[in-house]
């Protein structure tokens, strides 16, 4: 029985589901999600911004960015803890990829034109997570704030 049980926890490829690594491109559309759902808010615009982060920043094509959105959510609602895709991105980005992140993080939080608590908290802990520095929190916090401003006096 204790030996059916191993094989059902096991994939196909007889690798246990908690050892499968995560692909980093899912790592950060998650976050991505994380930050858009901390709100409990409609995040229609937030899934904009998802896409084109994703599509700017990736060179997915529209149609691959809107299917990782998709299952990012997917997995964002399924998943008990943060800490697979967490560590697939700490052991695979670069300080400077993980600020372009944190970057991200913050315009999906700005999407709707203004940042809850909620959002910034989940900002906050995944940068901290992330081992960056609380002042490039702030920094870019307040640049993405800056462009924000600045495309709504256009």
């Amino acid at each position: 029985m204790l030996e059916k049980l191993a094989r059902m926890l096991r994939g196909a490829n007889g690798v246990s589901v908690s050892e499968e690594p995560v692909h980093r491109h899912l790592a950060m559309a998650v976050l991505l999600v994380e930050t858009a759902r901390a709100d409990f808010a409609d995040q229609g615009e937030e899934r904009d911004v998802m896409r084109r982060a994703l599509v700017d920043a990736l060179g997915l094509n529209p149609d691959e960015a809107a299917e990782l959105v998709d299952s990012a959510f997917s997995h964002s609602r399924e998943a008990v803890s943060l800490h697979g895709f967490l560590d697939t991105l700490n052991r695979e980005l670069d300080a400077d990829g993980k600020r372009q992140l944190l970057e991200w993080l913050w315009r999906v939080a700005f999407a709707d034109g203004r940042v809850d608590p909620q959002e910034e908290a989940r900002v906050r802990q995944l940068a901290e997570l992330l081992f960056l520095p609380h002042s490039e929190f702030v920094r870019m916090r307040l640049k993405v704030e800056a462009e924000q401003a600045a495309r709504e006096q256009d």
